[in-house]
């Protein structure tokens, strides 16, 4: 582990917050291939927006040369709709993959027979996810539609028999939305999701508007309603138990943020997003991050993209933003502040036990860093 580069990293996250200026790039670059989808999900409703879009491969491939020639620690998460609808997906993995980007992609499942799921395991991705909204064929069925519990159920099969016989592959993850239709069985998903042999386990709350999650509300459909967070909090308390005996979740947060969330409690101080950690290209070519778009890749670079004034004026809103959706992709809590960034730098040295002088020189570049920055803002 480079822990310079990453100390460096977290800076660059704070200075770009603080100085309202893109000393960092993204982390996290999602990119929805296309809103066509194998379902009509009553919570996503993706399929309804940008109907007959798709970003064109070599629309996508210039932003992925461009991605590659940052020198900076990014991952790309290939998304829709269903990615695996797109037919030149693996093509484009192997281009991203080629150029030393990692890769991730996410699906309802519903296509991922045994063909598709040693492609996926032997295509160069680092974590595939499927979507898992309920332990109960019955709770995932009603989110979903008829039929989607046992396709998700077979892909995950699927996955783990394939990557069993290739010897290797990415991480197989399962994603969960927590909602009101499934708060009684976010715990039993795990036995369930272990049993099949993933990787990993990821809980995140549902979203109201996918495109601008400033306008969530605590009215809309799915929500956790305040008769059933005392629900939600035995099963965070049932889920936390279990990770501390056996692993396979990954808190992103403190999971009783979910509870702050859904009673609408949840301030600033407790979750805020970094504005320069996310972006997501859309089918169209328009780059987001929260809220409306600010520049084309089928018109303009990538980084003319998050350099425009349209740029600057949505990370200030999302400075400002006063509903904070847990939403991790947004988030960078170790750079909010420059001394969580210093205790994470010692932390690191301390659990490698690192030598007294390499240490030394650790440190003094890492002062020196900081120095610059400090320079900067005079």
């Amino acid at each position: 582990m480079d822990y310079l580069k990453e100390f460096e990293t977290n800076l660059a996250y704070h200075f770009s917050e603080v100085l309202e200026y893109l000393f960092a790039r993204p982390y996290w670059v999602y990119v929805s291939l296309s809103h066509k989808c194998t379902y009509n999900c009553q919570m996503c409703g993706v399929v309804k927006i940008l109907k007959g879009y798709e970003l064109p491969r070599e629309t996508l491939e210039k932003a992925l040369d461009e991605i590659a020639g940052w020198d900076w620690d990014c991952s790309v998460i290939l998304t829709g709709g269903e990615p695996f609808l797109r037919a030149d997906i693996f093509e484009l993995i192997d281009y991203a993959v080629r150029r030393g980007i990692p890769v991730e992609s996410v699906s309802n499942g519903s296509l991922i027979d045994k063909e598709l799921a040693h492609k996926i395991i032997s295509s160069g991705l680092e974590n595939i996810a499927i979507s898992l909204d309920g332990a109960k064929e019955a709770t995932h069925d009603s989110i979903r539609q008829k039929g989607s519990f046992s396709q998700a159920m077979n892909a995950i099969r699927n996955l783990v028999l394939a990557k069993e016989e290739l010897g290797r592959g990415p991480q197989i993850s399962v994603w969960t939305t927590i909602m009101k239709e499934n708060v009684t069985e976010l715990y039993d998903i795990i036995p369930l999701a272990r049993g099949l042999g993933i990787d990993c386990l990821v809980y995140h709350p549902v979203v109201v508007a996918q495109d601008d999650m400033q306008n969530t509300s605590p009215d809309a459909p799915f929500w956790i309603r305040q008769d059933n967070l005392k629900l939600l909090k035995g099963q965070i308390d049932k889920i936390c138990d279990y990770q501390d005996k056996n692993g396979l979740v990954a808190f992103l947060h403190d999971p009783y943020l979910w509870v702050k969330h859904f009673e609408g409690a949840l301030t600033r101080q407790d979750w805020k997003c970094n504005p320069f950690v996310f972006i997501n290209i859309g089918p169209d070519g328009e780059v987001r991050s929260c809220g409306s778009s600010f520049g084309n890749i089928g018109k303009r670079s990538l980084d003319d993209c998050l350099h425009t004034k349209e740029a600057h004026k949505a990370r200030c809103l999302m400075k400002k933003c006063q509903k904070p959706c847990l939403q991790t992709c947004w988030a960078h809590p170790v750079s909010d502040s420059p001394i969580f960034i210093a205790d994470a730098l010692i932390k690191r040295l301390k659990e490698d036990k690192v030598g007294t002088e390499k240490k030394r020189e650790i440190i003094e570049k890492a002062i020196a860093a900081l120095e610059r920055y400090e320079d900067i803002a005079k």
